[in-house]
């Protein structure tokens, strides 16, 4: 499998984009067993719309390894947009952020309910955690974001093109 990034960053005074050329396409998840991990990289969790259809093609894990940079605020972004990602898509979100240098650090796992479960500040570390799928189903059940969803409406909106 090949992944190419989706949205380069060409924000905060960086531009990604004179260097790299963004991916066309969204992979789908990744089938290990039962799990499916949906992939994306750093900025592209700043768009709702890529986690979402990583869920909507069944992906039960989303996984955003980044090089989150440093700045004003980076840090409550970074933390509040990996449990929007969890808590949005009924699924456990694994974050790994690069750490030392210009980055905020902070690997995270989220569980489908906006739980951490692990966050490792600006430190380096390695931590196991056991994902329990039944969670996510039992989630999805109870709280049905996928199933109510109101796509005939958002179709026709002349600004939003969601599936």
């Amino acid at each position: 499998m090949t992944y190419r990034k989706i949205h380069l960053y060409d924000a905060f005074g960086f531009k990604e984009s004179a260097k790299f050329e963004p991916g066309s396409a969204i992979s789908p998840p990744v089938i290990s067993g039962e799990y499916r991990f949906g992939i994306m990289i750093c900025y592209d969790l700043r768009f709702p719309e890529m986690a979402r259809i990583l869920a909507l093609e069944g992906a039960n894990i989303l996984v955003a390894p980044a090089g989150w940079v440093q700045g004003d605020l980076k840090v409550d972004h970074w933390q509040t947009m990996i449990k929007a990602r969890a808590l949005e898509n009924g699924c456990y979100l694994i974050a790994p952020g690069q750490t030392g240098n210009i980055y905020i650090g902070h690997s995270m796992i989220v569980d489908p309910l906006g739980r951490s479960l692990v966050d490792l500040d600006a430190e380096e570390g390695l931590e196991v955690v056991e994902l329990n799928l039944a969670l996510v189903q039992e989630t999805r059940e109870k709280l049905p974001l996928l199933k109510n969803r109101r796509a005939d409406v958002y179709a026709r909106s002349p600004n939003a093109k969601l599936p």
